[in-house]
């Protein structure tokens, strides 16, 4: 059977149709008006193109063609502003509606053929183009960790951006709607599957996002404090499985706020909660980058941090000590004084366990508990203030 054009528009306007209209009842049913006008946009329009491509009673003659590539270039803009909204973006509206404006002047002034007709057909491909380009530029810095569904997306608007880019380059070599030479059937088959499979990757891409983000967010929340914003204990424990093959030799911070069950009954619970904060602002302080810093219970916390040698570790802990005892003093009144056990042990290679270490830096935090705290014990020598 051979393929019919007319038929093959009216199924992929009748597609986008309903898929603008899904984001519209979606987003409305959430409350979330804003995002259901700026998702359903773009397949709107789209549909709306297809409705003129479709129709040519409407509108006969080159003015119907035109409203639907003028709308056609208006639903690519209109997408890079619903990606822009669900990456959470100031849209940019006016830009997209002057490109479009441009195109239907350069179009307007433009007969079937000849070098405006061209002209006008390469710019609205270097317009769609622009669009595509714009979309991944934003998906690829939007955030340091993309979810499977923002990389997926990013890797067809590369594509994409690269075949409008080429279609722009070899305009006066093929087909409308492809070129500018007269319309073809084959032409017209593979635009429409062209959009049909951009248009289908976009919204299963737009659904798939937000819900996977949301799934990352309430993943990290399973795996962070709530006080201090910092690795909770199974945090903690993930780390460790994941390092424990490393190579790179550690030493294991344990810290302890000392007399802080005194500190409660003293002060009250408010701020025995900004002490614990204050030890938490206190690490981030000192402790440079590559260390990883977790809450692992009321008053305790432990630091993984990589080893260079005996003199740097033992710097570091007696930086964070001070630092600690000096910010609880901002706490209040400027009544509060608290100080920093600190228990340490090296792993230098993986053939020693975790547990092993850890049995270690936690008898070496007994040590400095036991001998009057405040102090900072690594291994079997011990070095207090």
């Amino acid at each position: 059977m051979r393929p019919d054009p007319t038929t093959l528009l009216g199924y992929s306007a009748t597609l986008f149709l309903i898929f603008g209209l899904y984001f519209t009842v979606s987003e409305i049913t959430h409350g979330k008006r804003r995002k259901a006008f700026w998702y359903s946009s773009p397949f709107l329009a789209a549909s709306v193109s297809g409705f003129f491509f479709t129709s040519p009673s409407v509108i006969p003659g080159l003015w119907g063609l035109r409203l639907g590539a003028v709308f056609m270039t208006l639903a690519y803009g209109l997408g890079w502003q619903a990606i822009r909204t669900m990456l959470g973006r100031q849209t940019c509206l006016k830009t997209v509606l002057m490109l479009c404006m441009l195109s239907l002047a350069v179009s307007a002034t433009a007969a079937s053929t000849g070098t405006l007709h061209v002209a006008s057909s390469v710019l609205r491909m270097l317009i769609i183009t622009g669009f595509h380009f714009q979309v991944a530029q934003d998906l690829f810095y939007s955030s340091r960790t993309r979810t499977s569904a923002e990389r997926l997306l990013l890797a067809v608007i590369v594509v994409y951006t690269a075949i409008y880019g080429t279609l722009a380059l070899l305009t006066d070599a093929l087909p409308a709607p492809l070129g500018s030479l007269p319309t073809m059937v084959w032409a017209i088959i593979l635009y429409n599957l062209l959009v049909i499979i951009e248009g289908v990757f976009i919204a299963l891409a737009m659904i798939a996002i937000p819900r996977e983000r949301l799934a990352a967010e309430h993943h990290l929340l399973t795996l962070q404090d709530p006080l201090t914003q910092a690795g909770n204990r199974r945090a903690m424990t993930i780390w460790m499985e994941q390092n424990e093959t490393s190579s790179t030799p550690y030493v294991l911070f344990l810290l302890d706020i000392d007399h802080f069950k005194a500190i409660n009954d003293c002060h009250g619970h408010t701020t025995g909660d900004q002490v614990i904060i204050a030890a938490a602002r206190s690490s981030q302080k000192i402790l440079p980058q590559s260390a990883s810093f977790f809450r692992i219970g009321g008053e305790e916390f432990a630091v993984f941090l990589p080893f260079i040698d005996t003199c740097h570790t033992l710097n570091i802990a007696h930086r964070l000590k001070a630092a600690f005892t000096q910010d609880v003093k901002d706490i209040g009144d400027g009544i509060i004084e608290a100080t920093l056990s600190i228990g340490a042990d090296i792993r230098h290679s993986p053939e020693t366990s975790w547990l092993e270490v850890w049995q270690k830096a936690d008898a070496a935090l007994y040590v400095a508990k036991s001998t009057g705290r405040n102090a900072v014990v690594m291994g079997a020598t011990e070095t207090a203030d």
